[in-house]
């Protein structure tokens, strides 16, 4: 009656006390063994029977009863579901584990051959004899990952359950809110549902890494996403760990996920909660209705959203590369993290590393990528940058990318690539996969650096950053050497740590260390350059998205709460002021511009 739609939410994540005193049984045990108790969120376990048929039959009657209302626009699965801690140690988990382990490996002599398990006498005669993983336990890595990998398909299956039982009584789009973690793989959770639904909580410190999941999402569905959450000001429940953002900050925010191929941007929460868990969390409304200091700035994004409506509804977003991540990835970094450091980013190390030595490098370069999965199809891209993928063995990826490349690709093979099979396993008869193969390029050498202790040149002597790892390559004749090792170990002198060769039509580039200063910025710069991709200057701190369709143009966000600045060809017009420019725009801190080519 008021005109809100309405994103209906199933109640799975917190069900009653009167059904959890039915079968205490539903609750999660942790590794210790401890039940978790009512009173949270997310406390019962995904293999529970009782959880999963009255989770199942809620929705269905909700569906039923609400599947065709009016104010109905969607449908939202349970809320942020993952991995909690390492998961549930129940004996519905136990069991589940072991089928998994079976249907995987066949036998139980697979298994200990693959996972090596002569070693430490660690080998099984019956699935059931595995344990499950504990603290106490210097327990095997492909153990710990094949866990993992269990735990995350029985949150997976227990969406799509629930999108089974929606799916009869509604015709609007159905899908799960997901956070800027790999934890629950986001290509499997996915596959039945309709669209993307993410939330997230970026700060003024780094506002900035949320683009690197808005690039992710954009391309697992072909529709724009949904940002289901975010917060105006603050997130907190008791207490709030944030200080006053600066004015513009919200807009910021808020248009990033607009700018960069989302279709809605929803805030948590509208009016703030006057008790419970979060009784201290951002909002628009205060408890008593009255309208927070960051008011005026949800208007003015409400605005600039109707002013430029037309145009971004009928255009999308134009990447011009791809950077590869896969959650199984994620898995084996968390499990093989090789070279650990101190990490308390949200997301965990692997997506970490991912932005701050890779994706930041490619967009301050001035490309606009797309954060893809292996499952997707690599002929939209002329250059993809593969950083951190251990295992190169998803989707039939070895034999896609030898065809890409072959083509006419421009191929970027970062550090700790290509090294591992898909249990996380050494190869016996080669150091790389199929890169190798591929290339005729040896990697020679792989080796720990946190101390800087093996000095690294461009070819024109100038420093090459590098961070904690190197590989070193013996690069063919045919090959261009960039940077090489010019002092420490006898063995590494003159071995190459970057450099790229021509395959087929295409280019390989290899970077063998996590590149520091300008160094990723560099080559990224140089394989554009042979991918035939033209650059957008921009300072660091303005995200630049260039969107065609009906008509072509850029927006551009300042996130960084300083000047910026964007060059372009041409003159464009910017739909939020009417202002128009001539190859180039200077933002103020936090300023949004919707240019518009004229």
């Amino acid at each position: 009656e008021a005109g809100i739609d309405v994103v209906l939410g199933t109640p799975s994540a917190t069900p009653p006390i009167w059904l959890e005193e039915m079968d205490p049984s539903m609750h999660r045990l942790d590794e210790n063994r401890l039940q978790e108790l009512h009173g949270g969120r997310r406390h019962c376990c995904s293999n529970n029977p009782t959880y999963v048929k009255y989770s199942l039959r809620i929705a269905e009657e909700m569906a039923k009863e609400l599947g065709h209302h009016p104010a109905l626009i969607g449908w939202q699965i349970d809320n942020e579901i993952a991995i909690i801690g390492n998961g549930c140690f129940c004996d519905n988990c136990r069991a589940g584990f072991h089928r998994y382990l079976e249907k995987k490996y066949g036998t139980v002599e697979s298994l200990n051959a693959r996972w090596n398990l002569t070693l430490f006498s660690q080998a099984y005669e019956r699935f059931d004899q595995i344990p499950l993983p504990d603290r106490l336990t210097w327990h095997n890595p492909h153990l710990l990952m094949e866990w993992r990998l269990f735990q995350s398909d029985s949150h997976i299956d227990f969406v799509h359950a629930q999108e089974k039982v929606l799916r009869p009584y509604t015709d609007q789009p159905i899908s799960t809110d997901m956070m800027p973690i790999f934890t629950t793989d986001y290509e499997k959770t996915l596959t039945f549902l309709d669209l993307v639904q993410f939330n997230h909580y970026n700060t003024k410190e780094n506002l900035r890494d949320v683009c690197f999941w808005f690039d992710l999402i954009r391309p697992l569905k072909e529709r724009p996403f949904w940002n289901t959450e975010t917060s105006t000001c603050w997130n907190g429940h008791i207490r709030i760990a944030q200080t006053v953002k600066p004015e513009g900050f919200c807009v910021a925010n808020s248009w990033l996920p607009v700018a960069m191929g989302g279709e809605a941007n929803m805030y948590w929460l509208w009016r703030q909660h006057w008790a419970g868990h979060e009784l201290t969390h951002g909002s628009v409304l205060s408890p008593a209705g009255r309208p927070l200091h960051i008011f005026g700035e949800v208007q003015k994004t409400s605005a600039g959203y109707e002013k430029a409506a037309d145009f971004l509804k009928n255009t999308r977003v134009a990447a011009n590369a791809a950077l590869q991540v896969s959650s199984l990835n994620d898995e084996m970094h968390l499990q093989q993290p090789i070279v650990p450091e101190a990490n308390s980013e949200w997301g965990g190390l692997y997506s970490a590393r991912l932005r701050r030595y890779f994706y930041h490098p490619m967009t301050d370069a001035g490309l606009r990528p797309d954060v893809i999965h292996p499952s997707k199809s690599l002929d939209d891209y002329k250059l993809i940058v593969s950083p951190l993928m251990m295992t190169m063995e998803e989707k039939g990826l070895p034999a896609r990318m030898t065809e890409w490349v072959r083509n006419g690709g421009v191929w970027v093979i970062g550090p700790l690539t290509d090294i591992r099979n898909d249990i996380g396993a050494h190869y016996t008869d080669r150091e790389m996969g199929f890169a190798e193969e591929l290339t005729g390029v040896q990697l020679c050498y792989q080796l720990p650096d946190a101390e800087h202790d093996i000095p690294v040149t461009w070819q024109d002597g100038t420093p090459f950053g590098t961070d904690m790892w190197l590989q070193v390559y013996d690069a063919p004749e045919d090959a261009e050497v960039l940077a090489a090792v010019n002092g420490g170990h006898s063995a590494l002198v003159g071995k190459a740590v970057a450099l790229k060769k021509k395959v087929g039509k295409g280019t390989v580039y290899f970077v063998g260390t996590f590149p520091t200063g300008d160094a990723m910025e560099k080559i990224m710069t140089l394989a554009a350059k042979d991918a035939g991709i033209p650059l957008i200057e921009h300072s660091p701190g303005v995200t630049a998205v260039p969107r065609e369709g009906a008509q072509s143009g850029l927006v551009l966000v300042e996130h960084d709460a300083k000047p910026g600045y964007c060059r372009f060809d041409g003159k464009m017009t910017d739909l939020l002021t009417g202002e128009t420019f001539d190859g180039k725009a200077d933002l103020a801190p936090y300023q949004v511009m919707v240019l518009v080519r004229t």
